[in-house]
């Protein structure tokens, strides 16, 4: 009997110091793996173009100048919202596809303007790296954005009026039963 019962301990006990070591193992290949991505990204942000280290390791004054720049933040305001528009148009399109409401040629003109966008938004990140952004760039992303919104209005719009197509019908069927229902109930009351 206490053989048994330290074998089993000495079993156990083995047991455990394996798991133990597994899972310390698993740590420390977890956190080297960290660490050399975390060391790559490093490498890889130092060694940018865009990026190049002075001798003191500071990013250049290149990068430091685009963050402080006014039109480099004016120009990546016009491209948020513009892409914003955009994708916003993508999804109600989209949605309006799988609900099976007319779309007519929504999904073709989106692919063009999602195109047109990605032409607008390369001459808008050009023009703010240089800080030189012109009142027809301006004017394109405008477009750009604002014929977003008339998509995004539009497959709206199809949705809605497919919405009170379903909604009408069952909403007065609704109305009809619990009048009846309640009628009746004051029936049976009296």
């Amino acid at each position: 009997m206490v053989e048994q019962v330290l074998i089993t301990v000495g079993v156990v006990g083995t047991l455990a110091v394996i798991t133990m070591g597994v899972v310390a193992t698993m740590i420390v290949r977890g956190v080297r793996r960290r660490y050399r991505s975390a060391r790559e990204r490093l490498r890889g942000f130092r060694a940018s173009p865009l990026n190049r280290p002075s001798a003191t390791g500071v990013p250049s004054s290149l990068v430091i100048s685009d963050l402080g720049s006014p039109g480099w933040w004016t120009a990546q305001n016009r491209r948020h919202r513009m892409w914003r528009a955009v994708s916003s148009a993508e999804h109600s399109v989209a949605l309006a596809r799988r609900s099976e409401v007319a779309v007519g040629d929504l999904p073709a003109l989106t692919a063009q303007l999602t195109a047109a966008a990605g032409g607008v938004d390369a001459v808008l990140r050009a023009s703010a790296r240089s800080g030189s952004l012109r009142e027809e760039d301006r004017a394109a992303c405008d477009r750009i954005t604002a014929a977003a919104a008339d998509i995004h209005a539009a497959a709206l719009s199809s949705l809605r009026s497919a919405s009170r197509a379903d909604t009408d019908p069952v909403v007065s069927a609704v109305q009809i039963e619990v009048a009846a229902l309640a009628a009746g109930l004051r029936a049976a009351h009296h």
